[in-house]
């Protein structure tokens, strides 16, 4: 029996520690929970720039390659060069959400609302916990003057980011009771 054991002991503890492992949540988990949780704005200004990393961290480096070119077209206001790199990247990649949110992002930036909304509604089926994209959609609604929707977007949003600087629009002329 010792023989055994000796044989299998370390075995058994390599998968003992591998299980238990395996039960630790992922990084992003302990994240979102910590921000949803967080109590005070410094804090959840800690996190939100991890998140926002975990999110924009490609599902590999062609997809990266094709959401940094994106990016870079936005930042010089080629918002139709940046929209070409995003169709592929959704199309490429239609799991990864952060793919749409970046697609929706831009609609938003040419005014085309029906558009963004489409992109963020794939962001939250992907990932409903994005508070990115809620508040993205809030923006819109408040665009549109559906204030009331607007409104909910941002308490859905507030779940996750409770210190979100969009929460402003709570308080927005032309409210009603929610």
């Amino acid at each position: 029996m010792r023989i055994l054991f000796r044989l299998l002991g370390p075995a058994l503890i390599v998968l003992a520690a591998a299980s238990a492992k395996a039960e630790e949540p992922p990084q992003y988990e302990v994240l979102m929970e910590a921000l949803a949780t967080s109590k005070t704005a410094t804090e959840a200004r800690r996190l939100v720039p991890q998140i926002w990393s975990h999110w924009l961290t490609a599902p590999d480096d062609a997809a990266q390659a094709v959401l940094n070119a994106a990016i870079q077209r936005r930042q010089i206001a080629d918002y139709l060069g940046a929209l070409k790199h995003l169709d592929i990247l959704v199309k490429d990649y239609p799991d990864y959400a952060e793919g749409w949110n970046q697609r929706a992002t831009i609609y938003f930036l040419i005014g085309d609302w029906d558009a963004s909304l489409a992109d963020v509604d794939a962001v939250l089926a992907i990932e409903p916990r994005h508070f990115g994209a809620l508040s993205g959609r809030a923006m819109i609604y408040m665009q549109q003057g559906r204030v009331p929707l607007a409104q909910l977007a941002i308490k859905e949003a507030k779940e996750h980011h409770p210190f979100l600087n969009d929460r402003f629009i709570l308080n927005a002329p032309g409210s009603e009771d929610i």
